[in-house]
């Protein structure tokens, strides 16, 4: 008689999952600033960590840019039609990321706990969904207090607040959506085990998303027709997604025992 079988997946395979992972929440977190814009008609161009831009040197072909500046001067050159013009639509644009980060964390967990007695690889997927993304965005609330500008300024300054009342909510979210993952785990071997997968993955897909955003950025400055956007996504960001999501479906293979 053959059974199904799910066992609790290694470390190699956590972090294999980890990575996938992470660059999918990251796909996530953009596609939230992407459908603010696209809701408003600025039609991005959109990479793996954020709208295609350029700061110190002019595009090539300065059409379908805009220029801005940073409150320090800095002069930088936006993939877009028209830069966004009310407070109102800044400030929805700069939460749409977060917004959509935290409800994945969030679905990811009740993913975790729901089908935390199935057979298969979904719960294992589900937790490190919410795991990887409150890890990333809880420590990038940590550093958030030292950065100047970024979503949080734009939405504190809709809502005339000081940005600590943004950051601190949404860090306090995050964390506790990594705290009540971490209680899901069985043993503090096991949680150390999906800290480490989590925290190499997160590592991993940074530096992999932070080289391939720099070549997406050169090339759309380039006019090369292979990174042209479709849907306002640069085309190798969909593919890299396309690949993730793949990546992470293989994870869901159980193995087969004779009994």
């Amino acid at each position: 008689m053959k059974t199904n079988t799910s066992p609790k997946p290694g470390f190699l395979r956590l972090l294999i999952l980890a990575l996938f992972i992470n660059l999918l929440t990251q796909a996530i977190h953009e596609t939230g600033h992407l459908l603010a814009y696209q809701a408003y008609g600025r039609n991005p161009t959109w990479g793996f960590i954020g709208l295609v831009q350029r700061w110190n040197t002019p595009p090539d072909h300065p059409e379908g840019w805009v220029q801005t500046s940073t409150p320090e001067g800095e002069i930088g050159w936006l993939r877009l039609d028209a830069l966004p013009t009310e407070k109102s639509e800044i400030a929805l644009i700069g939460a749409a990321g977060p917004l959509a980060s935290l409800f994945f964390a969030f679905l990811g967990l009740y993913w975790a706990y729901k089908y935390k007695h199935s057979e298969g690889m979904f719960k294992y997927v589900a937790l490190m969904l919410a795991l990887s993304t409150s890890l990333v965005m809880g420590l990038y609330y940590l550093r958030s207090p030292f950065r100047v500008i970024g979503d949080e300024h734009d939405i504190a300054t809709y809502f005339g607040l000081a940005k600590s009342w943004v950051e601190i909510p949404l860090g306090l979210a995050f964390i506790t959506c990594f705290g009540l993952g971490f209680r899901w785990l069985s043993s503090w071997r096991e949680r150390g085990v999906w800290f480490a997968a989590c925290f190499l993955g997160s590592v991993s897909a940074g530096i992999l998303l932070t080289v391939f955003d720099g070549w997406v950025r050169e090339a759309v400055n380039q006019r090369i027709p292979l990174v042209q956007p479709f849907l306002g996504v640069s085309m190798p960001v969909l593919i890299v997604d396309a690949l993730a999501v793949l990546g992470i479906l293989g994870c869901f293979s159980t193995r087969k025992k004779r009994t």
